[in-house]
């Protein structure tokens, strides 16, 4: 997760002369070569992200967020892809942008055409991009094919010095970020695969709130300055479970949602698949288990949080090792998938679930890995495990995830009931709503030489009034508490200002 400090970004769209309409075969034969040939599953829904296509005229891949391809200012300014597929069939197509007046879509292979006016958005904040299913189907031969995007009826957007980048509110000229194919067989058959492991996360609307905490790999010590992945075993070691446990009880939560991993891929407990990938990023004391075990002796279940590695601390050594930058993704899908299933086996039906999976559309989905293989890893010790695959700011990445996860930043918020459901821009999923308190935002990444910072964003009455109508409208929220690196005796882990709100929280809404 980011910290909840955002930046405002703008930037301007050079004006470009439109072309005549005679000149857009010439252009898509000119920029046929894609840079990846997609080879698209015959069981479910490949994701096909922007980027990875050939350009013409003035489309082209966003200076920050990498998967994105924008300057669609002309009916001539297009995305090219090449798929390979296993035969020949009809497939329905979805498209991935954000745009704030409607524009034309067309997607298009040889002669089969899909066009549609894009959706009026009619909700106020996330998703910032959304999913769009154009109707029809586009049928495609077996073997290779070239798929084109483009915007018939575009041209140049002034944009404002205010327009939101991509990601951070919804933009003004068009912006895409990927086109999903599959058949409409398999999508209806993955959604059924999907119904048929789908975990149950009525104990979290019951519970009504849990704690967030990020021991990220670059947070630091009340009395340690350095990162804590300069230390990672010592960190480890010197973890108090009790003193943790006890912390966490005073809040009232029902659960915590615990940084396996964060901001570096360091594990705090064994796991044979990791030793594998990469040797000496694991731990031989089983802290992770210990939480668990501690926790469920208090009646406080356990959700773990998965970040891949994808940056913060050190990330291209693991990330090489992965497979993550492999031409074919299969080897980090597997990797990832092993290191669920060795989790899930190891602490069974203790442990409820990943129920916050960072980065899941943002990072994850370029590589098109096996959400199935994930969600099953997950569920191999607990069949009742809870998924929950992060949006972040951008529609469901997958029917296989069950839970709603989006960064809320300090934001108290109630989800809108509109998004949630099947088809729905954040899918068949629980409503959930997560969140920070602490102003220092989910982890500290400075030294803190012995000082907690100004504490809780919001006021005590304010947190109360939110958490109380959360748990009436049965909407579970898991807010972040910052956490020291060093989890000891000798100093507060959480701040105590939070604290002290939170014991406030517990009181008006368990009653005790």
């Amino acid at each position: 997760m980011k910290n909840h400090r955002m930046k405002t970004w703008s930037y301007l769209l050079l004006a470009a002369l439109i072309p005549s309409a005679t000149s857009v075969t010439f252009a898509q034969e000119a920029n046929q070569s894609s840079t990846k040939v997609y080879q698209l599953r015959p069981d479910g829904v490949t994701a096909i992200i922007a980027s990875n296509g050939a350009l013409s005229g003035n489309a082209k891949r966003h200076s920050r967020s990498s998967n994105v391809v924008h300057g669609f200012d002309s009916p001539q300014d297009t995305v090219t892809w090449t798929v390979n597929v296993p035969q020949d069939d009809e497939y329905v197509v979805d498209v991935l942008y954000s745009k704030q007046e409607q524009a034309e879509l067309e997607v298009s292979s040889g002669d089969s055409v899909l066009t549609a006016p894009s959706i009026i958005r009619t909700w106020d904040y996330r998703p910032f991009f959304w999913r769009q299913e154009l109707p029809g189907t586009m049928h495609l031969k077996a073997g290779e094919n070239q798929i084109t995007f483009r915007v018939p009826d575009a041209k140049p957007v002034a944009t404002s010095g205010r327009s939101p980048r991509f990601g951070q509110g919804v933009t003004e000229d068009f912006h895409l970020f990927s086109i999903e194919l599959g058949t409409a067989a398999a999508r209806k058959a993955e959604v059924e695969r999907a119904k048929a492991i789908r975990g149950d996360a009525s104990w979290m609307i019951e519970g009504k709130y849990g704690i967030f905490v990020h021991w990220s790999s670059q947070s630091r010590g009340f009395n340690i300055g350095e990162k804590r992945a300069d230390w990672f075993q010592k960190s480890v070691e010197m973890f108090d479970v009790n003193v943790f446990a006890d912390a966490v009880e005073r809040t009232g939560a029902s659960w915590i949602t615990f940084t396996a991993t964060h901001q570096g891929f360091y594990w705090p407990g064994p796991n044979a698949a990791i030793d594998k990938v990469a040797p000496g990023r694991t731990a031989e004391r089983d802290l992770l288990g210990e939480i668990i075990d501690e926790l469920d002796k208090r009646g406080i279940a356990t959700l773990f949080y998965l970040h891949t590695g994808y940056n913060g601390y050190d990330p291209k050594v693991w990330r090489e090792a992965l497979g993550a930058n492999d031409p074919d993704t299969k080897r980090f899908s597997d990797n990832i998938e092993a290191i669920l299933r060795d989790c899930s086996l190891r602490y069974g039906e203790k442990l409820k679930g990943f129920g916050y999976m960072d980065g899941a559309l943002a990072w994850d989905y370029p590589l098109n890995p096996s959400w199935e293989g994930w969600a099953r890893a997950i569920k191999a010790g607990n069949p009742n495990a809870v998924v929950g695959l992060s949006t972040n700011r951008g529609p469901a990445v997958s029917p296989f995830s069950e839970l709603g996860v989006t960064d809320g930043g300090s934001e108290l918020r109630q989800p809108d009931p509109q998004l949630f459901g099947p088809g729905k821009q954040l899918g068949d999923v629980t409503p959930a709503w997560w969140c920070l308190m602490d102003r220092d935002g989910w982890f500290i990444n400075r030294p803190m030489n012995a000082k907690w910072g100004p504490g809780p964003v919001h006021s005590t009455e304010e947190y109360v009034d939110f958490f109380k109508r959360m748990a009436e409208a049965k909407i579970p929220v898991t807010i972040n508490l910052v956490l020291t690196a060093d989890v000891t005796d000798d100093h507060p882990v959480f701040n105590p200002e939070c604290i002290a709100v939170m014991e406030e929280v517990r009181k008006a809404v368990h009653g005790k």
